[in-house]
C-alpha cells in the first residue's frame, strides 16, 4: 500500500457538473505516486490548455496568480483526464504532445454514479498500468479571499515574536541526550519516511488551488471572448458601448471627484497621523523615564499608577497599528499563517477599542450623573472597613485578644502609635471629602478613552484611599523583619556560631562570656516580645492582602477589556476554517455526494420506505407472537448484513455496440471502488484554549508571582511584595519602530494606495 497512488481530490469536482463529462485534470505532482488535484477543465483542446497553463503564472497580467510557482515550488501541470465513460487501453495513454514533453505519469479517472472519483489506470514511461489499489483523499477547497487555509500545525495567534525563555543546564543536558538517542536510532533503524514533508507540500498546493482554478478559468474566458462569432461580437460590442457610456456620464466624474478628494485629504491626514505618532512617542518617552535611584528604587513613571500603564498600552497599540495595517496590505504567500495572525490581531484590537469606548461612555455618563451618591458610598465604605475596623482592632489589642497574654507596654505603644496615625489620616480624608465628587466626575469624563481608563483611575483612587493601610503594613513588616533577623543572629550566637559573609556559610565561633550573657538576655527578651509584634504584623498584612485582592480584580477586568479575543471567537463560530488547529481524517461515505446533490430524491425514498415499514408492521400485527419474533430476527439479520455503509459503488457503461457490460472487473466495463480507500481530510478548528492564550499567559505570570516560593518567603519574612511588571503587554513587540521608519512606511503606503486607485480608475 506504500506504492499506491495517493490522489488529493477537491470535493467540488465530485458533482453532477462533471458527471459523464470529459475534461483535463489540473494540479501538482509531488511524487510519481502522489498527486494533488486543483481543478477539472472541460471542453477545451489540449494545446490551448497547455499554452494557458504555461503563460498565466509567468505573465504579469494576473498579479494574484504570479506567486504560485514560488510558493508551491512546483509548476502546475496536466495530471491526466477525467473520462465520461470507461476508457479503452488506447485512450488511457497520454497524448503524443504530452509524451514528447516527458510529462509522465498520466492518470485516468472516472466518476461513478455516486460522483465518486475512481482512478482507473496510470501511464508511466509509456506503460499503462491498471490500478489495483489507490487512496483518494477528499478535501474542501479553502478560499484564500475569505482567509481560509489548511495547516498541519495550529494557528499561532501570538505575533509578539518574543524569543523563547532560556533553558537551564538540566534542560539543555536533557535535550542533548534526546538528540543523541534519536541520532543513534536513525543510524540503526533508518531515517523516518518523509511523508510528513510531502503532506506539508500538498497542503501548500491545496491552499493555492483556488487561485490556480480561478486563474485558468479567467484566462480561458478572456480567450473565448476573442473567438466569438460575429453576432456575439455585435452583442458584446453593444453591451460594452452602453457600459462605457454609463461610465463616462455618471461613474467617471464621480471617480474623478473621489480621486481628487483623496489626493487633497491624504496629505493632511498623513501629517495629522504623524503628529499623533510624534505626540505618542513623546508621551511614551516621558512615561518610561526612571526616577533617581534614591527615590522609589529608580521605578519608571508608568509603574507608579495603573492609569499610566493603561495609557502606555494604548499608545503602544497606536504605534503598532500602522505596521499591522501595512502587513495586511501585503499578501504574503510564503507565510499564510503569519498574515492571518496579523489580520486577527489587528481587527481584534480595533474591535476591543471600539467596545471599550462604547462601554466607557455608558459607565462614564452614569458616574458623572451620580457623582455625589458615589462619593458618599465610597467614603462610607472606606471609613467603615479601613478606619473603624482598624480602630476596633487596636483597642482590642490593648486587652487580651483571644486570651493571648501579649506584652502590655509594647502593645500599648504600638496601639497608640497606629491610633494616632489613623486619626491623622481621618483628618486628611475630611479635607479631601469635598473634592471627591469632582474627582469622580473627572473619572467619568475619562470614559471617552474607554472603560479600561475608568477602571485604571478607580484602581489608582483605591490605592490612594488605602494609603494608610499600606503605610501601616510597611511599618509592621519592617519591625517584624528587623526582629526576625536579630533573633536569627542571636540564635546563632546562642549556639556558638556566626555567619561567614565572605563564604556565605555558618561557621563555629568562640565568644567571650560577656558576649554570651548579653546575647542570651537579648534573645530571651526578643523571644517573649515576638508574639506581640507577630499579631500586629498579621493584622496589617491581611489588610494589605485584601487591598491587593481588590486591585487584582480590577487588573483582571483590565485584562478582559484589553485582551479578550472577541474577533477570534466570532471567526471560530462563524467560519472555523479561518482558524485551523490541525487536520483530522474521517472515513468517507460513498453516498455522501449523492445525498448532497439529490436530497429530494433521498427524502422521498426514505418517506416511501418508512410507509412501507408501517404497512409491514400493520400486516405483521395479525401474526402469532412466535412468527412475529421470527420475523424480527430475520429483519435484524438482514439489516446487519446490508444496512450499513456501502463499501463500493459501481455503474455500468456501454461498449461500442451500445450493449450494457455487466462483468465485475474494471477491464470489462464496470468501475469498482472497492480496490481503493477513501478518506475525508477536514480542517480541525483551533481549540478555545489556544484562542485564550493571552489569558493563559497572564495567569501563568500571576500564578508564578503570587503562588511562588518568593511570595511565600516575602510574606514569611516581612519583606515588601513587588508588583508584576508589564502585566498587560502580552501582544506587543519588545521594540517599536522609530519615527523616521514610521514616516517612510506611512508615506510609501499612502502613495501606493493613491497610485493603485489612479490605475484602477484609469482602467475602468
Amino acid at each position: 500500500m506504500n506504492n499506491a497512488l495517493k490522489l488529493f481530490w477537491p470535493s467540488h469536482c465530485s458533482s453532477p457538473q462533471f458527471h459523464r463529462r470529459s475534461g483535463y485534470i489540473i494540479g501538482w505532482l509531488t511524487k510519481p505516486a502522489t498527486a494533488c488535484v486543483a481543478a477539472i477543465i472541460p471542453d477545451i483542446e489540449l494545446c490551448d490548455l497547455q499554452r494557458t497553463l504555461s503563460e498565466f503564472c509567468a505573465s504579469g497580467e494576473y498579479s494574484e496568480f504570479a506567486h504560485i510557482n514560488k510558493v508551491c515550488k512546483l509548476p502546475p501541470r496536466i495530471l491526466g483526464t477525467l473520462s465520461a465513460d470507461l476508457p479503452t487501453v488506447s485512450t488511457r495513454r497520454p497524448p503524443s504532445s504530452m509524451s514528447s514533453m516527458g510529462k509522465d505519469p498520466w492518470i485516468t479517472v472516472v466518476l461513478d454514479d455516486g460522483y465518486v472519483p475512481v482512478p482507473v489506470s496510470i501511464s508511466h514511461q509509456g506503460k499503462v498500468v491498471d490500478l489495483a489499489s489507490y487512496e483518494v483523499i477528499f478535501y474542501q477547497q479553502p478560499n484564500p479571499k475569505h482567509l481560509q487555509f489548511l495547516a498541519l500545525d495550529p494557528l499561532e495567534l501570538d505575533i509578539s515574536h518574543r524569543p523563547p525563555p532560556p533553558h537551564d543546564q538540566k534542560d539543555t543536558a536533557t535535550m542533548e541526550n534526546l538528540n543523541k538517542i534519536l541520532g543513534y536510532s536513525e543510524r540503526i533503524v533508518g531515517a523516518p519516511p518523509p511523508e510528513s514533508y510531502d503532506l506539508l507540500s500538498v497542503l501548500v498546493q491545496i491552499n493555492s488551488s483556488y487561485y490556480l482554478e480561478k486563474g485558468i478559468q479567467k484566462s480561458l474566458t478572456e480567450k473565448r471572448k476573442q473567438c466569438m462569432s460575429k453576432w456575439e461580437r455585435l452583442q458584446s460590442g453593444i453591451q460594452t458601448m452602453l457600459y462605457r457610456l454609463w461610465m463616462w456620464m455618471i461613474l467617471r466624474p464621480a471617480s474623478w471627484l473621489a480621486l481628487a478628494f483623496r489626493k487633497m485629504t491624504l496629505g493632511p491626514f498623513r501629517c495629522c497621523l504623524f503628529v499623533c505618532l510624534f505626540a505618542a512617542e513623546v508621551t511614551l518617552h516621558l512615561l518610561n523615564m526612571r526616577l533617581p535611584k534614591f527615590l522609589l528604587n529608580a521605578v519608571t513613571l508608568k509603574d507608579l499608577s495603573t492609569a499610566g500603564q493603561q495609557v502606555d498600552l494604548r499608545l503602544q497599540q497606536l504605534h503598532f497599528w500602522p505596521y499591522q495595517y501595512s502587513m495586511l496590505r501585503k499578501r504574503n504567500w510564503a507565510n499564510t499563517a503569519e498574515t492571518r495572525a496579523y489580520y486577527i490581531s489587528f481587527y481584534n484590537s480595533m474591535w476591543l477599542v471600539a467596545n471599550d469606548i462604547i462601554i466607557g461612555l455608558a459607565i462614564g455618563s452614569f458616574l458623572t450623573t451620580n457623582r455625589y451618591i458615589m462619593s458618599y458610598l465610597l467614603h462610607k465604605l472606606l471609613h467603615e472597613y479601613t478606619v473603624e475596623s482598624l480602630q476596633s482592632m487596636m483597642l482590642w489589642f490593648l486587652e487580651s485578644p483571644a486570651g493571648l497574654k501579649l506584652n502590655h507596654e509594647l502593645g500599648n505603644f504600638l496601639s497608640e502609635l497606629f491610633l494616632w496615625l489613623i486619626r491623622l489620616w481621618t483628618g486628611c480624608m475630611q479635607g479631601i471629602k469635598p473634592l471627591t465628587p469632582q474627582i469622580i466626575h473627572v473619572i467619568g469624563l475619562s470614559g471617552i478613552f474607554g472603560v479600561s481608563m475608568i477602571i485604571s483611575l478607580l484602581s489608582d483612587l483605591l490605592a490612594f484611599m488605602t494609603l494608610h493601610v499600606y503605610c501601616f503594613y510597611m511599618v509592621a513588616a519592617r519591625i517584624f523583619n528587623w526582629q526576625l533577623m536579630i533573633l536569627y543572629s542571636l540564635f546563632n550566637l546562642f549556639r556558638g556560631k556566626k555567619r561567614n559573609m565572605l563564604r556565605n556559610r555558618i561557621d563555629a565561633c568562640d565568644y567571650d562570656l560577656d558576649q554570651l550573657l548579653l546575647g542570651t538576655c537579648l534573645f530571651t527578651l526578643l523571644t517573649f516580645l515576638f508574639p506581640t509584634v507577630l499579631i500586629y504584623y498579621i493584622t496589617f498584612a491581611l489588610g494589605r492582602v485584601g487591598v491587593i485582592f481588590l486591585q487584582a480584580i480590577m487588573e483582571t477586568l483590565l485584562a478582559f477589556f484589553n485582551h479578550f479575543p472577541l474577533f477570534a471567537i466570532m471567526l471560530r463560530v462563524k467560519d472555523p476554517d479561518r482558524l485551523p488547529g490541525g487536520l483530522k481524517f474521517d472515513i468517507f461515505e460513498h453516498d455522501y455526494f449523492s445525498r448532497k446533490y439529490h436530497r429530494l430524491w433521498y427524502f422521498i425514498h426514505g418517506l416511501m420506505r418508512w410507509r412501507r415499514q408501517q404497512h409491514g408492521h400493520k400486516a405483521s400485527g395479525k401474526t402469532s407472537p412466535g412468527d412475529r419474533h421470527h420475523h424480527r430476527g430475520n429483519s435484524k439479520k438482514r439489516s446487519s448484513r446490508g444496512g450499513g455503509r456501502p463499501k463500493s459503488v459501481r455503474f455500468k457503461t456501454s461498449n461500442k455496440e451500445g450493449t450494457m457490460i455487466t462483468s465485475s472487473a474494471a477491464t470489462h466495463g464496470v468501475v469498482d471502488s472497492r480496490h481503493g480507500s477513501y478518506l475525508w481530510m477536514w480542517n480541525s478548528p483551533i481549540p478555545f484554549g489556544a484562542i485564550f492564550f493571552q489569558y493563559m499567559l497572564l495567569w501563568k505570570r500571576l500564578s508564578a508571582h503570587y503562588f511562588s516560593f518568593y511570595y511565600f518567603k516575602c510574606f514569611l519574612y516581612g519583606e515588601p511584595i513587588k508588583p508584576v511588571p508589564k502585566l498587560q503587554y502580552p501582544m506587543l513587540p519588545e521594540r517599536r519602530l522609530s519615527l523616521a521608519a514610521e514616516w517612510e512606511r506611512l508615506k510609501a503606503n499612502l502613495f501606493q494606495s493613491i497610485s493603485s486607485n489612479h490605475q484602477h480608475y484609469k482602467v475602468t
